[in-house]
C-alpha cells in the first residue's frame, strides 16, 4: 500500500490548514478523513490502486486515479 497526497489553497492561492478533506474509496473500500496541516498538505494511503472520490471542505472534487505518488491540488 502506497500514498498519494492532497493540497489545498485558497483563492489567494495561500496553503489552508485545518481544512477537512475525505476519500471515499467505494463501498467495499470505506472512506477515510484527515484535515490539512499548515502546508495545506494531507497524505493517504492508497486502496490497492482503486479509484476514490476526492471530497474537500464538503465539496465533492470528483473520481480520480489514487496511484502510489499521485499529487492533487484544489482550490477553495
Amino acid at each position: 500500500m502506497g500514498y498519494f497526497s492532497v493540497k489545498v489553497v485558497d483563492s489567494d492561492g495561500e496553503p489552508a490548514d485545518d481544512v477537512g478533506v475525505m476519500i471515499d474509496y467505494g463501498t467495499m473500500n470505506g472512506c477515510d478523513e484527515k484535515r490539512t496541516d499548515s502546508d495545506g498538505c494531507v497524505e493517504f494511503h492508497n486502496r490497492e490502486d482503486n479509484p476514490g472520490t476526492i471530497w474537500v471542505h464538503g465539496h465533492d472534487k470528483g473520481s480520480h486515479s489514487l496511484r502510489d505518488g499521485k499529487s492533487y491540488s484544489f482550490t477553495i
